[in-house]
Order: structure tokens, then sequence, then C-alpha cells
């Protein structure tokens, strides 16, 4: 978990810059300053450890469901609701350069992504690989450079 400068004016999430969370950060409260962390229970933590004033954290999605860790971890928080930010979401299949569709084995995400994703990676005979969060996932494989795995 990093460090923010005023916890007053900072919101947690789970998951990297430029993770779906973090989108919806900007979107919902463009003023305050973000609070990356690597799990939903670091997120919380944040928030009642008293690093964070606000947590922005996913419930569900209308294509995947619920998100099950967080109908746990709510109530264990002691945070309540005060609000809810809809985010559409639009996934797009990234790949290293020079990398072809046809040579793809694996595709790694968040597990509500991979879920959103299913028909398209059940048809596309990939595996699919749990990652924390969209936007983490990205940077591995950018960093990994093989192109038979995709993001």
């Amino acid at each position: 978990m990093a460090k923010s400068a005023s916890p007053d004016n900072t919101i947690a999430f789970q998951g990297e810059l430029g993770a779906n969370s973090h989108i919806a950060c900007q979107q919902a409260y463009p003023d305050m300053d973000v609070l990356p962390c690597d799990t939903f229970e670091d997120a919380f933590a944040a928030l009642t450890e008293g690093q964070a004033r606000l947590a922005m954290i996913a419930i569900e999605n209308s294509l995947a469901g619920r998100v099950a860790d967080v109908h746990h971890l709510l109530p264990q928080s002691k945070a309540y609701v005060i609000g809810e930010h809809f985010l559409p979401i639009r996934h797009q299949l990234l790949g290293v350069k020079g990398a072809d569709l046809a040579d793809l084995k694996t595709v790694q995400s968040h597990v509500m992504a991979l879920g959103q994703c299913r028909t398209l990676i059940r048809d596309m005979k990939l595996k699919a690989v749990v990652g924390a969060d969209t936007a983490g996932s990205a940077r591995q494989i950018a960093e990994a450079g093989d192109p038979s795995r995709a993001a």
C-alpha cells in the first residue's frame, strides 16, 4: 500500500493505477488523491486505520455478479456504504508488440474481468489466469514480453 499526503483527501481502492476501481475513483471523486492497495483487505485497512477518508470498493457487476470477497469483508470492516458509482466497462485484449491472436495461449486479468469475457476466452481456446487486477495484469504481460500471453 502506498502512502498519501493527506488522509482527509484520500480515497483507497483495490488495484494499481489504471485499474477499473482507480477510474471509478477519478470519476466519482476527481479532486481526491488516490491510494492504490494490493487487496480489498488492504483497502479496508487503509480506511479503518485512517490512511484514507473513503474507499471505492467494487461490490458487484452486471455480467459476473457479486464480488464475493467484499461481501465477507464489508461487515468485518465496520465500514458502511455512503454512495454508489456505476462504471461501464469495455474490455480490450492486450498483448505485446508483434503478438498475433493465433499465437495466444493465456489471458490474465482480474477474476471478474475474466468472468465477463468468459465466452470469448472459451471461443479463442485460451487458458484464463487470475491476476490481482486488470491494470496489474496488463503491466505484467507487458513486462514479460511473451507473445503467447495477453491481458
